[in-house]
């Protein structure tokens, strides 16, 4: 072999020369073995450990040891569930010493709450193949609804089938002249179906004169004793033209039967009912603007409008009732000599209407 033919090899590092001598090759080569058996075995650790999955299995079938066994996987279920909420929400006491401070409290996660089954909202069929009925459950509250009571309605509010617009508070003055008496018992009827225990004003007449002064116009309760003597004489037989004259001086006599005792009796148990005593047939003002009415949306006037009005004294009724924002229904049993005025002048501006229904 010549020198030409002689391969020339390249003279490793110094750094390799040195790893060498070190025994770098052979430690390098039971690292990487070392390493290996470690990996393999933390993956075979960590298999071992993972966590078996719980499943909340019901057995179905519809046998009884099933449905024990059913039993007794939701009860533990339901255990499980509140050791969570113990676990997660523990009991806390909070303080304030404030009235206005708002206080949030932690919402509980929803899979730990005990809710009801769906399945059993919708049928209560079971996964094994069978079905069930739906239960159903009533019950009553307290809440309100509709319907005429305490002086109020909440629905619209009609008067023998009439509909009284945007009312919900109604008053009734009523003529309890002799010839209209024999209607009160079923006025009162009526009202107390549509707004029980609404007010009620008795007036002998229908007339709207102005007043003279010191003119006795006070309002009272009928368990006022007064109420008997008005009552006994003005409903009573006794003749008018004396009445008149001799009112002041009587007084009422208890040992005499009550005329028409059965209204007499129906009135005297009905709450809210009032009176003012004779003073003469003219003067029905004072009845339809009393502090008594001043609290309904409607005035509710039934008489037969054969008495005289003014019509100075109309126009101080409708600028107190529109400073009161109250309208005015009449309901005539028939239609006297002041019907016209009274509604033309009366009703009208205030924006009321006639009430055309037979209370026979």
């Amino acid at each position: 072999m010549t020198t030409d033919e002689i391969p020339i090899t390249k003279k490793p590092s110094r750094f390799v020369l040195y790893w060498r001598s070190f025994g770098g090759g052979s430690l390098t080569l039971s690292l990487l073995i070392h390493g290996g058996v470690l990996l393999l075995a933390g993956f075979v650790v960590m298999v071992t450990q993972l966590p078996e999955q719980q499943v909340d299995f019901l057995p179905g079938g519809g046998t009884q040891a099933g449905a024990q066994a059913s039993s007794d996987l939701a009860h533990k279920v339901q255990q499980k569930k509140r050791k969570a909420i113990s676990k997660t929400m523990p009991m806390k006491k909070l303080v304030s010493t404030s009235l206005n401070t708002e206080i949030t409290l932690p919402d509980a996660p929803l899979d730990a709450l005990d809710v009801p089954d769906v399945s059993s909202l919708i049928g209560g069929g079971s996964i094994s193949g069978g079905f069930g009925k739906a239960g159903s459950g009533g019950g009553f509250g307290t809440g309100s609804g509709l319907g005429g009571m305490a002086g109020i309605t909440f629905k619209p509010l009609m008067m023998f089938g009439i509909e009284l617009k945007d009312t919900r508070k109604i008053a009734v003055v009523m003529d309890v002249s002799r010839s209209m008496t024999k209607y009160l018992p079923l006025v009162a009827k009526e009202l107390d179906k549509v707004a029980r225990g609404s007010p009620l004003v008795l007036y002998f007449g229908c007339g709207l004169k102005s007043p003279p002064k010191n003119l006795e116009d006070k309002v009272r309760k009928v368990g006022d004793e007064r109420f008997n003597k008005f009552w006994q004489y003005w409903e009573g037989k006794g003749d008018m033209k004396a009445l008149r004259t001799d009112y002041a001086k009587l007084k009422y006599d208890a040992s005499a039967p009550m005329p028409l005792d059965a209204i007499y009796q129906q009135m005297m148990k009905r709450p809210n009912t009032h009176f003012i005593d004779f003073n003469g047939i003219q003067y029905t003002s004072p009845a339809l603007m009393c502090k008594e009415v001043m609290e309904a949306d409607t005035i509710y006037w039934f008489a037969d409008f054969q008495d005289a009005v003014d019509a100075d004294e109309i126009a101080e009724v409708v600028k107190t009732l529109k400073n009161r924002k109250q309208k005015l229904y009449i309901h005539a049993s028939t239609r006297g000599r002041s019907f016209e005025q009274v509604k033309n002048l009366l009703v009208k501006p205030l924006g009321g209407e006639v009430i055309e229904a037979k209370t026979e």
